[in-house]
């Protein structure tokens, strides 16, 4: 039997190597471009980069304040496509020194187009609003009044989930929607009630809101037995203030999913309106960033605890 030896020139190699590199660039690039999502906290005007439209280039969104509101437009491929709300308004959200809009850009529809969600209020009232974009313009497929919005599943082979709900003195409500045909089909899911760890962030928001009077009474079965001293500095650091704190809207994402799909690491964002005790003309933003991971020694009460915790300025 006889062998045959091929020998390689070098430029062959080097095309070789080149084309190994642009392969391997070529499939990272399109793999986050499917799984990561933006978000964004803004206060003023500002623009975002990103791929509106799935065709591999970055367009531009704008977010412009004009005086006491917040307009959006987008520009791709030098086309400029302004956004208006399902009741044809241009007004997308109110402006408010102390309770920041957040744009967040995720493909939930796994069709490589990101839906834009939006979160702000008007007239100090939360509201929700989730445009796509449809070939010719941006349609607001939903507009509600909740103040909770997340999304689950985004980080697996499984259906991508958008949650939306209340968080309100007494209790914290969630919707579950899926997106189908291009809008939200709200769909039946039994769930615990530690789901994404909505049990220890209901128990975390009332605890924020107590303060001052409840810091000596922290709930203990919320925080993990691994979470630093200096995360938890921030209660005190809250407390020092001498706020009244009232809770505006939350925003959740899995961070991690284990090898069966299940979220095990969760990302909370906490918006509160914080009023002075002393001057109540004095109103600041505190923007709380948690992370939760699971406590396999606490599946009867809360599934998820804070790990870590800090003020987001």
């Amino acid at each position: 039997m006889k062998f045959r030896v091929i020998f390689l020139k070098k430029r062959h190699i080097y095309f070789l190597i080149l084309l190994i590199l642009i392969i391997f660039l070529s499939v990272t690039f399109i793999v986050s471009r499917h799984s990561s999502p933006s978000f964004n906290t803004i206060s003023s005007s500002r623009k975002i980069r990103a791929d509106l439209n799935g065709d591999g280039k970055n367009d531009i969104l704008s977010i412009i304040r004009d005086e006491n509101s917040y307009l959006i437009k987008a520009v791709i491929d030098n086309k400029t496509f302004n956004f208006n709300t399902n009741k044809n308004s241009p007004i997308i959200q109110s402006y408010s020194p102390y309770w920041p809009l957040r744009i967040t850009l995720m493909d939930v529809s796994r069709n490589r187009v990101p839906e834009i969600f939006v979160q702000g209020s008007i007239k100090n009232k939360p509201v929700q609003r989730v445009f796509i974009y449809t070939g010719t313009g941006f349609k607001n497929i939903m507009s509600n009044s909740s103040n909770i919005l997340g999304f689950m599943d985004c980080k697996n082979n499984r259906t991508p989930k958008i949650i939306s709900g209340k968080l309100s003195e007494s209790s914290m409500y969630l919707s579950n929607y899926i997106f189908l045909n291009n809008g939200f089909k709200n769909y039946d899911y039994e769930y615990r009630s530690s789901l994404m760890g909505q049990d220890t962030i209901y128990t975390f928001v009332k605890f924020i809101q107590s303060l001052p009077e409840s810091e000596p009474y922290k709930p203990k079965d919320i925080f993990s037995s691994n979470i630093s001293k200096e995360n938890m500095a921030l209660i005190g650091n809250l407390t020092g203030e001498n706020n009244t704190y009232v809770f505006q809207d939350g925003f959740f994402m899995e961070n991690k999913c284990d090898k069966d799909g299940n979220a095990s690491e969760i990302s909370w964002s906490l918006n509160f309106k914080g009023i002075s005790r002393t001057d109540k003309n004095t109103v600041k933003n505190y923007k709380l960033d948690l992370i939760l991971v699971p406590d396999s020694s606490d599946t009867k009460n809360c599934r998820f605890k804070i790990a870590s915790m800090y003020r987001n300025r």
